[in-house]
């Protein structure tokens, strides 16, 4: 059986780290007899591609564009001859589907959906060139898997033909190298026993909505001056939230760390862990964090986060752009007791483990 994945890159983000883990965790459970795995990806080089399993049969296309992506997208197929195609983002499967007739008609193929159908930082065109296209392309699957079940309602929304063809299964979160990065060392001024650190970790970018959270630190600082916030990522609105901390003098409380290879000895140390986002689908970051058994303050976004916490049984849900909100939300959770093994074990839920396995039965089986 020859599986393939496609992505167009391993760069840091949360799709590479999924794909990572899932191939991991494919590759671990050694439940799949005579099988290949292949991982296709167009951009060279990226944070993540010394994580591909030595097992895994990497192809490089180029970096390539247009009809030279197209030629060479069909050849490598063409070549590995594969029995399932999954691809790890709707548009990939867009790209590849097209050559869905030159390939063996017994071949079997998935998307992943991550993400909500409509995002809130599109405007209504854009959504709607996004729902016409999941519409067009998607029933051409043999399942569109979605990480959660907030992400499969979207898409079940579109029509019942797409609705016959969902199914959810979670993200490959949760690790054992989990517990192991958590336990390095580390060096910074904010962990002290006089402080209290809230951390948050993503992307600087509009998904992650960081001036709602600088902003309601900003409130909640005001009646806990021993309150410190880190926050945790790269991207283009680095500059612009620097101005922001500098610009409501609190450098000195906030810290934006940038992108680090372990954020886990940081969350790990950390008293409580924020989300501020517009968006998602399912937040690795808030499951690694209840991993390690960290309280979860977080925005009631679509989708994931009620569903992680089960409405509010494991942390506390605010509204999206809302700093009050978001501030009392930090107080309450920061005054509350919780059981930490059930935040523990929630987190655990979302293994690698087991998010492997229901892949591993989907491919054999081609059900659930």
């Amino acid at each position: 059986m020859n599986i393939v994945f496609y992505l167009e890159n391993l760069k840091d983000g949360g799709v590479q780290r999924r794909t990572m883990r899932l191939l991991q965790g494919v590759v671990d459970e050694k439940s799949l007899e005579n099988a290949s795995v292949h991982l296709i990806i167009n951009e060279p080089n990226g944070e993540n591609i010394n994580l591909v399993p030595d097992s895994v049969k990497l192809y490089v296309l180029g970096a390539l564009k247009g009809t030279e992506l197209k030629k060479q997208l069909r050849k490598t197929l063409k070549n590995i001859v594969p029995d399932i195609v999954t691809c790890c983002m709707g548009q990939q499967f867009m790209e590849v589907i097209r050559f869905k007739k030159q390939l063996p008609t017994a071949c079997r193929w998935y998307v992943i959906q991550a993400v909500p159908v409509e995002l809130l930082a599109n405007s209504w065109i854009k959504n709607f060139v996004r729902k016409v296209a999941i519409k067009h392309y998607y029933p051409m699957a043999d399942k569109v898997i979605c990480v959660s079940d907030e992400v499969k309602a979207t898409v079940d929304g579109l029509s019942t033909k797409l609705k016959s063809k969902t199914l959810t299964i979670y993200n490959p979160v949760v690790s054992n190298r989990l517990i192991e990065l958590a336990e390095e060392p580390l060096q910074h001024t904010f962990f002290n026993i006089e402080n209290t650190v809230l951390v948050a970790a993503g992307r600087l970018n509009v998904q992650k909505d960081y001036h709602t959270l600088i902003n309601a630190f900003e409130i909640a600082f005001k009646n806990n001056q021993n309150l410190r916030l880190i926050i945790l990522g790269g991207g283009d609105l680095l500059d612009e939230l620097q101005n922001e901390v500098n610009n409501i003098a609190l450098a000195e409380y906030i810290d934006l760390v940038g992108f680090v290879d372990n954020p886990y000895k940081y969350v790990s140390r950390a008293d409580l862990f924020v989300m501020s986002s517009l968006w998602e689908g399912l937040p690795n970051a808030m499951i690694e964090a209840m991993a390690l058994g960290k309280q979860v303050v977080s925005t009631d976004c679509i989708a994931g986060p009620r569903e992680i916490l089960e409405d509010e049984k494991f942390g506390t849900l605010v509204p999206i752009k809302n700093t009050a909100a978001f501030a009392e939300g930090i107080k309450k959770e920061l005054s509350t007791q919780r059981n930490i093994q059930l935040i523990k074990n929630r987190g655990w839920q979302f293994s690698v483990s087991n998010a492997a396995k229901n892949y591993i039965k989907l491919f054999n089986t081609g059900t659930l």
